[in-house]
């Protein structure tokens, strides 16, 4: 909830982001976080983590979300306790472009370290389209 607050962006550092990665891999994590936009990080929470009294988004609030105009491509962890697959609902209406999408049944949060070698495989593949 917290990474939902309005001044959430401000509260949280690339270091403390970077805190849940493997310790041997953690510098280059906070170096990633420092050269990325936290708010924008923080905004997929803002939108897709559902929150009482769990009900989709007004026509306002969905006109005045930000459309993605590059493609995108997302990898899922359908084990995942934050974030629940229901989020994935109806994310491509907010791209211009196309989405792909990358279900992973065995993995939770961090499918990019539990499934690795899939989300490698793709991941090359997807940027050499």
């Amino acid at each position: 909830r917290r990474f939902q607050q309005p001044d959430a962006a401000a509260q949280v550092t690339a270091e403390g982001l970077a805190r849940l990665a493997p310790e041997d891999v953690r510098p280059h994590y906070v170096k990633a976080f420092q050269q990325s936009s936290i708010e924008a990080m923080l905004n997929y929470y803002k939108r897709n983590y559902p929150r009482e009294p769990y009900t989709a988004a007004t026509p306002e609030e969905l006109a005045a979300t930000p459309r993605v105009k590059c493609r995108v491509l997302q990898f899922h962890g359908l084990k995942d306790t934050a974030l629940l697959p229901a989020g994935l609902n109806d994310e491509w209406q907010w791209l211009d472009a196309d989405l792909t999408l990358v279900t992973i049944p065995n993995a939770g949060h961090w499918s990019h370290w539990e499934a690795a070698e899939l989300v490698t495989r793709n991941l090359v593949d997807w940027l050499q389209r």
